[in-house]
């Protein structure tokens, strides 16, 4: 904590008055700071993965900068002896993933305001396909597919060495053999993505039962815009309907159910690799969703 305080105070030019915990995930912790002077109170993340904290500022400031959605302000992101800092605006509210948010009125306003500021975010359109820094890719399939070779390659890999589950192994194998049959129909333009939009990344208004804010994005990209809602389809998100919610927004491909499944699981195994840890009965668990769905479309 004493790092948080130097480094806020060296690039906000303040004192600071009190450094408190406010939260741990997979990728840092988050500390509350008090300053004796504007902006009085910020938000700092500490996290052991320089590259991934870098990424994410820039990230979090493209959106504030390309959108009107509700997202942070990024006030500096520094390395400190192996360690990287962002420091962001402070935004008063409660996790998404507060129990305490499915026992109160107003559970269908929640959803639809966090549907809402989605639709904002996937409003910003672009010419290509990929990633933000370097979209080169005509279609989605083209981009989509030399990911996918990354993943089987270190799914084959991971299994090979007994690190991952059969099931597994064979629903990437299956997926992958059938790629071009997954992604048979149009997707329309490119379409900006948060990449990690769930609940336990949304600050709540718990009073107005409203969203305040979506933080931590997560390889953001050009995309199709189906491919942010497979992280809606666990735990709260799941319970408040998000997925519905969106859909009884939005068109959705005929084949939207099937995608979902599979970018749920490729993007889980990509934070395996990234991270060195991840819940195998989760990946287990979206293993089988991607083969049923599958079998019911007579992919395989």
């Amino acid at each position: 904590m004493e790092t948080v305080k130097k480094l806020t105070e060296a690039k906000l030019s303040t004192s600071v008055t009190k450094v408190s915990p406010l939260g741990k995930g997979a990728s840092g912790a988050v500390f509350l700071v008090n300053c004796d002077s504007e902006p009085y109170k910020i938000a700092v993340k500490a996290s052991s993965h320089p590259e991934l904290m870098r990424k994410e500022a820039e990230m979090l400031s493209f959106l504030k900068d390309k959108t009107e959605s509700k997202v942070p302000r990024v006030y500096f992101c520094e390395e400190k002896d192996g360690k990287a800092y962002i420091a962001m605006e402070y935004i008063d509210g409660i996790n998404g993933t507060d129990k305490s948010l499915m026992l109160r009125p107003g559970r269908k306003h929640l959803a639809e305001s966090i549907i809402d500021n989605l639709l904002l975010i996937q409003k910003a359109k672009n010419d290509r396909f990929g990633p933000i820094e370097n979209a080169v890719y005509d279609t989605w399939k083209e981009y989509y597919r030399e990911f996918a070779d990354e993943i089987y390659s270190f799914t084959l890999e991971m299994h090979a060495n007994g690190k991952l589950d059969d099931i597994v192994a064979r629903a990437v194998k299956l997926s992958y053999e059938k790629l071009d049959d997954i992604f048979s129909e149009e997707t329309g333009k490119p379409t900006l993505i948060h990449g990690d939009y769930w609940m336990p990344n949304f600050i709540i208004d718990k009073k107005k039962m409203e969203l305040k804010a979506a933080v931590d994005p997560f390889n953001m990209m050009w995309a199709e815009p189906e491919y942010e809602l497979f992280a809606m389809t666990v735990g709260t998100g799941k319970k408040l309907k998000l997925y519905e919610t969106y859909k009884s927004k939005v068109s959705v491909s005929e084949l939207c159910d099937l995608k979902t499944e599979l970018y749920a699981l490729y993007s889980e195994l990509l934070w395996y690799k990234k991270l060195g840890t991840i819940s195998h009965d989760y990946l287990k668990l979206r293993s089988k969703g991607l083969l049923k769905q599958m079998k019911l479309y007579n992919i395989i």
